[in-house]
């Protein structure tokens, strides 16, 4: 029996959130995003790449719900921790700093986003 904090379930659990996102269930999908988030850094710590990757699967639900500067916060936060684990140069590095870039764009973050340009070379 692995638990309700074992990373597979908590991949199960992220599976159904995705579900539901993609239902336009973002008011059920994000609890789900919240707990993954929680379990993973309780098991694997906050820079584990399962970790950064449910801090992206919740910023883009909070993006969709609207909830933009909840969402830019944890894109920052997931990009952070892939360039500190990965790299600049890595290609998961890059696509997360790609998307945090077109979400400052839309939201009139041009300074940062150019930054973030010219740091990761886009």
């Amino acid at each position: 029996q692995l638990g309700a904090s074992h990373p597979s379930t908590l991949t199960t659990v992220i599976y159904l959130a995705s579900l539901l996102q993609a239902q336009g269930k973002l008011d059920e999908a994000e609890p789900l995003y919240m707990r993954a988030l929680q379990g993973y850094e309780e098991q694997l710590g906050a820079s584990h790449p399962d970790t950064l990757g449910s801090v992206y699967n919740l910023a883009g639900c909070l993006q969709k719900a609207g909830r933009v500067e909840e969402a830019t916060s944890l894109f920052r936060r997931e990009l952070e921790g892939c360039a500190a684990s990965l790299g600049d140069e890595d290609k998961g590095t890059i696509f997360s700093a790609r998307n945090l870039v077109l979400l400052l764009d839309q939201t009139e973050g041009t300074e940062e986003a150019r930054q973030l340009r010219a740091r990761f070379r886009l």
